[in-house]
């Protein structure tokens, strides 16, 4: 019996060291695993190694595919468009305001790492991901804002000033163009610099308020829809019905479609001190002819000049075109409404010298291209804004109270010189004709 006892103490004493054993095996185990997971060379150090390296590569990848779409027939790289191909690229948060041959070595920064860009084309990647991303330079004058290209990489609109002081609100996505006037007095013109579409889309600067002009000149320019006297003198009228039938009203009952909304339109303008109209009358985008009254209705406009005139359009329909021609969070276009209409005769009459150009009529006696003249010389041109007074009248947001006829329009065309810029007409919602087009306006 003690032997029985004797040797079970003994089987339990081997069994203690055994565990004791396993267990210093199992920390000696743990501690080579957790080695080998993260010491210097371990196996998650090596994986983030390996997934950073795979970051700066695709970022170095989508750099250099950005540059090679961006070859010209010539073989040499176009700058403009290694601009727009940059500010495409996924990831991207940093592309210089302007890009020349002087900008090279040129760096962009795509997931914070730094991407550089040889005047060869060849590309380069830092190893090491960096937070101190440049801002880009912001432009605060016009000649700032036409040497950096403004608003290209901005998220809202930039305000900046001509040389007299006056305010200029340019919206996202718009440079100056460079036929702009170096100041508002004489139209100052902005350009659609990144919409695919609509892409080089001109829009004149109204602006409202207190402006300066040359050897210390200030005027008034106020928003309002007005009347004209034979000698262009002009009278405010605000709501009121104008020639017994037109008022610019918040919603019809009667087919016409009104403004997005009046309203806001005013507000805006008081608060941004403007607003832009199309340089040109809306041109069709897709049309390879002048267009006839079967053409498609739906193809996108555009403000540019030498385009075939967008007409075969009723006023609903050139309404859609003009609110669904930008989509934006930061200003909105719509079919110009007759305070913005009325308010650019005020503007031009004074600021171009023509003090009656609310009774400019037609130049020429066919229909022409956009910002064009049938015999190439008799352009109706004031302060950058192209044939207010002819070649097509124009749909607007204001409503006729006659019961048939409740569409409305200003402006002349080449049909008739009794017909001048500051007219109004009515016609039925089904009216659409060759002489009949519209204009585009923008507001912040």
């Amino acid at each position: 019996m003690k032997n029985r006892i004797k040797r079970k103490k003994k089987e339990n004493g081997i069994t203690l060291i055994a565990l004791v054993i396993t267990i210093i095996v199992l920390l000696i185990l743990a501690g080579i695993a957790i080695a080998t997971l993260t010491g210097e060379n371990g196996i998650l150090n090596k994986t983030n190694s390996a997934k950073e390296k795979t970051q700066k590569e695709t970022a170095k990848e989508k750099v250099q595919l950005a540059v090679m779409g961006s070859y010209g027939s010539d073989g040499n790289l176009d700058y403009d468009e290694l601009k727009d191909n940059l500010k495409k690229v996924e990831g991207i948060s940093y592309v210089p305001t302007k890009i020349t041959k002087e900008s090279f070595p040129l760096d962009v920064y795509v997931d914070n790492y730094k991407v550089t860009i040889e005047v060869n084309g060849n590309v380069t990647v830092e190893d090491q991901k960096t937070d101190n991303i440049p801002e880009p330079p912001k432009a605060t004058t016009l000649d700032e804002a036409r040497e950096l290209g403004t608003t290209l990489d901005e998220k809202n609109p930039v305000t900046i000033k001509d040389k007299y002081g006056n305010k200029i609100v340019v919206p996202e996505g718009f440079k100056i163009a460079d036929d702009s006037a170096e100041d508002v007095t004489r139209g100052v013109v902005i350009e659609d610099a990144s919409n695919l579409e609509t892409k080089g889309s001109q829009f004149v600067w109204i602006p409202v308020g207190e402006i300066k002009g040359a050897n210390g000149v200030t005027k008034t320019i106020n928003l309002n829809r007005y009347t004209f006297a034979g000698d262009g003198t002009p009278t405010p009228q605000g709501e009121n019905v104008i020639d017994s039938y037109f008022q610019e009203l918040a919603t019809s009952d009667r087919g016409n479609t009104t403004a997005k909304d009046i309203e806001e339109f005013k507000t805006s303008v008081t608060k941004n001190g403007g607003y832009y109209i199309g340089r040109y009358e809306a041109g069709d985008s897709s049309a390879t002819a002048n267009r006839t009254d079967s053409a498609t209705k739906t193809n996108i406009p555009v403000c540019k000049q030498g385009q075939y005139v967008y007409n075969y359009v009723t006023q609903p329909e050139a309404a859609t075109l003009s609110k669904d021609m930008y989509q934006n969070k930061t200003f909105t276009s719509d079919l110009i409404n007759t305070y913005a209409w009325d308010t650019a005769i005020i503007f031009i009459q004074e600021f171009s010298g023509d003090n009656d150009y609310s009774k400019q009529y037609r130049l020429q006696g066919t229909l022409a291209k956009t910002g064009e003249a049938t015999d190439g010389t008799n352009k109706d041109v004031r302060c950058n804004i192209y044939d207010m007074a002819g070649n097509t009248y124009e749909w607007t947001t204001e409503t006729s109270s006659h019961s048939s006829t409740p569409c409305a329009g200003e402006g002349g065309s080449y049909l008739y010189t009794s017909d001048v810029t500051s007219l109004r007409y009515r016609s039925a919602v089904s009216y659409s004709q060759e002489s009949h087009s519209f204009r585009i306006a923008l507001y912040l």
